[in-house]
């Protein structure tokens, strides 16, 4: 009655084929395309010469198995409970009064769906849905080769202090090891991509809340991934010269000779059009700029594009209209990462700029940068990161990644560095580099700040465009070519991705990593990590669902139970819940 189930769908072990989808698909016993057997092969059965009946008797085990979370039945138990139907709505029935971005429904690009397609908008039921997978170790240093890819979906909505929880995702599906999926993880989003079809039609579905049938429909609003994961979910090629999926082919970038690695300058020309770093070659990548700022590509555009590359190509076609066939389906100092070494030195000589920083003649020496610091600047900024204190649950304990007498820092998590950048780099660096130095840190510092506020004005997002451009011009006036790696270039996208999608918390993926580390406490079997994980997310959903119909303070839930550090005797404790509602007043 519940749904609380999922399916095994068998997989070639190529990721050529699933077993599923057609009545003759799922009677094959080899695939399709590659001939490899659909069944794991006894290496003590001596070969099929030596077979005994026993053998031929016994039940043979698939070779790969896709387990699957069906999705709607999953949508429509939501709306079975009372409370889950009322939050699902929220998005309708609260109100916003001064237009700032609070939620993904403040979004540009929610109110854009709603005007093209105002029949889904005309039912505040109708499900917005977000995308997230990345891979992970299951078995933690035991092996480092094994990958699992959970595919999760968080409902947009949600309220904002519901949107993004553990206890309101729902878990699609695990593809399962010990290789990621690459581009063939489209083979395992058929049958999520299936139901998100049914679902854009429609399915009949029960309102508890007002106790009557609707026609309940869903959508896919955006997908969170790192980098690499952009690369296999969109197809969008994120190694090459063109590796931004904003610019696209408009892209700024060159292949440095010494480095061996792609740079993308040229952030002047998002600057205005009078702005006096135009026409300042030398303190850039050598060229003027006249051009203006690159325009965002249409979704009509990328699908023609799309279409372009589904075509049959010789092989001399290497390039379309616009340029190359891009579509495919912590230490510092350390001596092998860092950008200011001899190789970018000679960078600089051949792009013709910066002659203070050029190597020595007949010599592998080179001038030191003004961002370098000194033995006694590290022990200062050291010292900062290591007596640093921060609320509970607020971070990890930073202070035990950073080794003073070594003079490293190492096993940072992406949220910690995040932390960093916004609350202690610009105090640091305060005292250990030129204000030349600092300030333009600083200025990149704050900008993550403020664009990882809880509030966003679109107003503030455009100027905050507007002076990250300035930003990292004046980054380019410090540091190598080398250091501008795609990386430092998708910076100036951030303010233009929140103007169209909202908030950045909506779609990063600290909560997703977080998410992986809880389902890797569900493994009890080394030799079935993913079997151990889905039946471990189905217990957990059952309870929370099950949650949902107690009464608050009746019976303690993971909903209603006091915090881990709960001091104030319950004089001045409330619950998350009722603290940001009251942001949000009805």
């Amino acid at each position: 009655m519940l749904s609380l189930s999922y399916e095994k769908i068998h997989a070639c072990p190529n990721n050529c084929m699933l077993y599923w989808g057609s009545l003759e698909d799922e009677k094959r016993d080899k695939c399709k395309k590659c001939n490899m057997s659909r069944w794991k092969s006894n290496e003590n059965d001596g070969g099929e010469n030596h077979v005994t009946d026993f053998q031929k008797k016994k039940k043979p085990k698939p070779a790969k198995v896709l387990r699957y979370c069906p999705l709607i039945p999953r949508l429509k138990r939501l709306y079975m409970s009372p409370k889950t139907s009322k939050l699902l709505k929220w998005h309708a029935t609260v109100a916003n009064p001064d237009g700032l971005l609070r939620h993904p429904r403040d979004s540009k690009a929610w109110k854009d769906f709603d005007s093209f397609y105002p029949n889904f908008a005309s039912d505040p039921r109708n499900v917005r849905l977000g995308l997230a997978t990345d891979g992970f170790n299951p078995f933690g240093n035991l092996c480092s080769t094994y990958s699992v890819w959970p595919v999760m979906l968080y409902l947009y909505n949600y309220p904002p202090w519901y949107c993004m929880k553990q206890t309101s995702l729902i878990m699609s599906m695990i593809i399962p090891g010990p290789k990621m999926p690459g581009n063939s993880i489209d083979l395992y989003l058929q049958p999520l991509v299936v139901e998100l079809k049914i679902l854009w039609n429609g399915v009949e579905a029960y309102d508890s809340s007002t106790n009557e049938m609707f026609h309940m429909c869903a959508s896919l609003f955006c997908t969170i991934s790192d980098f690499p994961g952009l690369d296999n979910l969109s197809g969008w090629n994120t190694h090459t010269l063109f590796a931004c999926p904003s610019c696209r082919f408009d892209t700024e970038s060159k292949r440095l000779k010494f480095g061996r690695k792609n740079c993308f300058m040229g952030h002047h020309r998002y600057l205005p059009l009078d702005h006096k770093y135009r026409y300042n070659k030398h303190s850039f990548d050598g060229s003027l700029e006249f051009r203006s700022s690159p325009v965002p590509m249409s979704g009509s555009k990328v699908l023609e594009q799309i279409e372009e590359y589904s075509r049959k190509r010789s092989r001399d076609e290497g390039t379309s209209e616009e340029g190359p066939l891009q579509w495919k389906k912590k230490i510092l100092d350390d001596k092998n990462r860092t950008k200011d070494n001899l190789q970018a030195c000679k960078d600089l000589q051949a792009m013709g700029i910066w002659e203070k920083l050029h190597p020595y003649p007949n010599s592998s020496k080179f001038p030191q940068s003004c961002f370098k610091m000194k033995n006694s600047e590290k022990d200062i900024f050291l010292h900062i990161l290591k007596n640093v204190v921060f609320p509970d649950n607020y971070t990890s304990n930073i202070s035990r990644c950073v080794d003073v007498k070594k003079r490293k820092v190492s096993g940072l998590k992406s949220h910690d560095s995040h932390i960093l950048m916004e609350h202690l780099f610009p105090i640091a660096f305060r005292k250990t580099l030129p204000n030349e130095v600092s300030s333009v840190l600083i200025e990149l510092c704050n900008y993550f700040r403020e664009i990882s506020s809880r509030v966003l004005n679109v107003k503030h997002l455009q100027k905050l465009q507007q002076r990250i451009a300035l930003t990292l011009c004046h980054m380019e006036m410090i540091f190598p070519a080398s250091f501008f790696t795609i990386m430092v270039h998708l910076v100036i996208h951030l303010g233009e991705e929140a103007m169209i999608a909202g908030h950045v918390h909506y779609r990063w993926m600290y909560l997703v990593e977080r998410t992986l580390g809880h389902l890797k406490s569900y493994i009890r079997n080394k030799a079935a990590p993913e079997g151990c994980i889905t039946e471990g997310y189905i217990m957990e959903e059952c309870l929370t669902f099950c949650s949902t119909y107690f009464e608050d303070g009746n019976v303690e839930t993971r909903f209603n139970r006091p915090r881990r550090n709960d001091d104030d005797n319950g004089i001045y404790a409330s619950s998350e819940s009722t603290i940001l509602s009251n942001l949000f007043p009805t």
